[in-house]
């Protein structure tokens, strides 16, 4: 879903690109570009020639640079190595992602408080959590807040993927633009989760920085989700405690949960099915009269002057509420005689789970997580020690699932479409150069494009995510570009009867320029998407980080490495070797 539209519009882009400057490029250089250089008088003038000594100046000091490098070919390797090796050694400060995280302005506080707490208990906790969002919130930050509890009756919310309850509320903060305050929504829920966290009477509570509409998408997970199955419910609910207890040590794991929900208070009306039977009633009859007369059930509509009102009909308010009366409801058998409900059941108080999940025919209980200040692939890191410290019970297992399991699935892709682009790269080279030597020069530029790349990583702190591989990817086609320039010119100028070295010097002195251009050009359209600090900028930062840091490190050695091991392998061809 993210890589095809962006693979459509770079080749088409690229397609009309070269069409242009193969069909219409050459016709406007034919009638507007006269012969000679036209240098105009006044202010611009002085600025031509200014720049031009600067330009010189720059192609002089390359050609001394070139002409050192290609007479300590050996010192010059070694030299790109270390910088190679450099760049490894940062491999263990690099972190891992799935998707940036943007700043929308969005922070959400969900509760529940003990099983069986009525509505009026959650609405009252729903008025205090709105005074702790105004205590920690300064009132030029908000925008709007919303709130709500309980559950809807055609239960949409639980299609949706929210929990819904008496017991269970939801508290929504639309914050200002980001451009607007100075504190980040993370900051901001921080601050709130602090202060949430010491109200008592709550089961438990979660503050996130994801809109409703966002956690409805997604189905309400978690960064960080560990899915223990096995056959033994109790089993994997202690497991699940345990690790969740072993988790909320770890800095920068917050709102950790357990999906099994403590036993919710429950009525069972068990049925005798001998005396049901008799008076001709059965399981669902019972059921659905309970369900009409404690529930409610819409009887008919009334049409009157254009107006609909639909007919509810139960039990009065009172009635409902008292448990005392449950067992004296009427049911109308077969016959039209109505008997109490005591005739046919008892009604014992119990407690029981609110759901067990399942997958792949398993038992499963969740521990999930949200982060903060912590990347993705540190969390994975930290919760795999506590895996090997405490290990699951027999007959027991641990997956990863959340974003760690679609990081998984995307990376193993994202790398297979990494050595797929280098392959086509060098493939496409091979056929045009009609050698496989010359491609496998040009491709010396590659490895240290990927040390750029550390280097960004490490300077700014990014991690590496889903946008920062695209871009990882895209600088496969583009860095083997300046390299391509100097090998084709100098190839130009050894048919044109120069001398090895000469046109090794020659085409590095003359192809300075075009080199820069290309390399400028991209490194200055990326730089603003670097930068930015706009809103929604996180989520393209990455990507132009990691453009300019792979493309400015390998233009760099591309401009002394490339023509130092093409001069040393064909002098070595020369002579024989």
């Amino acid at each position: 879903i993210i890589f095809r539209p962006l693979g459509f519009v770079l080749t088409v882009t690229l397609l009309a690109s070269l069409l242009v400057s193969l069909m219409l490029t050459p016709v406007l250089v034919s009638k507007w570009v006269s012969p000679g250089r036209h240098i105009p008088e006044g202010f611009w003038g002085r600025l031509y020639r200014f720049s031009e000594k600067g330009f010189v100046a720059l192609e002089n000091g390359y050609q001394r640079l070139l002409q050192w490098t290609l007479a300590h070919g050996r010192t010059t390797v070694i030299l790109a190595l270390v910088i190679f090796i450099s760049g490894l050694t940062l491999l263990p400060f690099l972190t891992t992602s799935f998707l940036p995280k943007v700043d929308h302005g969005d922070v959400r506080v969900r509760f529940r408080l003990p099983e069986g707490a009525r509505i009026e208990q959650t609405d009252a906790m729903v008025e205090l959590i709105l005074k702790k969002i105004y205590q920690v919130v300064k009132p030029e930050e908000i925008l709007h807040t919303q709130a709500y509890d309980g559950e809807d009756r055609e239960g949409y919310g639980v299609a949706l993927g929210f929990d819904q309850g008496p017991n269970i509320g939801y508290v929504s903060v639309k914050l200002v633009e980001r451009n607007r305050r100075h504190r980040s929504s993370n900051e901001i829920a921080e601050a709130l989760r602090r202060e949430v966290k010491k109200i008592p009477g709550l089961a438990s509570i979660e503050v996130s920085v994801e809109s409703i509409t966002a956690a409805a998408l997604s189905g309400g997970a978690r960064p960080v989700s560990l899915e223990i199955q096995g056959s033994d419910l109790d089993q994997i609910v202690a497991y699940g405690r345990r690790l969740k207890a072993d988790m909320e040590k770890i800095p920068g794991l917050v709102d950790i949960i357990i999906s099994q929900r403590p036993p919710r208070p429950e009525l069972w009306v068990e049925i005798d099915r001998t005396k049901a039977a008799r008076l001709g009633l059965n399981t669902a009859m019972i059921g659905a009269t309970l369900r009409n007369y404690y529930y409610g059930f819409e009887a008919t509509t009334i049409r009157d002057a254009g107006d609909s009102y639909d007919i509810f009909t139960r039990i009065t308010e009172s009635d409902k509420n008292r448990l005392d009366t449950l067992d004296q409801a009427p049911l109308v058998t077969a016959d039209g005689r109505v008997v109490p409900l005591s005739s046919v059941a008892d009604i014992v108080r119990g407690s029981g789970p609110i759901e067990i999940q399942r997958k792949n025919r398993q038992r499963m209980v969740k521990v999930e997580a949200d982060l903060y200040r912590l990347s993705l692939g540190q969390a994975k890191e930290e919760i795999k020690r506590l895996l090997e410290a405490d290990p699951p019970p027999m007959g027991t297992t641990v997956h990863f699932g959340g974003d760690i399991e679609e990081q998984k699935k995307a990376f193993r892709d994202m790398t297979i479409l990494l050595f797929m682009g280098i392959g086509l790269v060098y493939m496409l080279m091979a056929s045009l150069f009609g050698n496989l030597k010359d491609p496998l020069i040009v491709m010396f530029s590659v490895p240290f494009a990927f040390t750029g790349v550390l280097y960004a990583f490490y300077l700014t702190g990014t991690s590496l995510g889903i946008m920062s591989f695209m871009g990882v990817i895209m600088l496969m086609g583009i860095v083997v570009n300046n390299a391509i320039v100097l090998l084709d010119y100098t190839h130009l100028l050894q048919s044109r009867g120069s001398a090895l070295y000469q046109a090794v010097i020659q085409a590095g002195r003359s192809r300075l320029r075009p080199v820069l251009m290309t390399t400028l050009t991209t490194f200055f359209g990326m730089l603003p998407m670097a930068v930015s600090t706009a809103v929604g900028a996180e989520a393209w930062n990455p990507l132009g980080i990691t453009m300019l840091g792979g493309l400015s490190v390998s233009t760099l050695v591309s401009l002394v490495l490339v023509p130092t091991i093409y001069y040393r392998l064909e002098s070595r061809r020369a002579d024989g070797k």
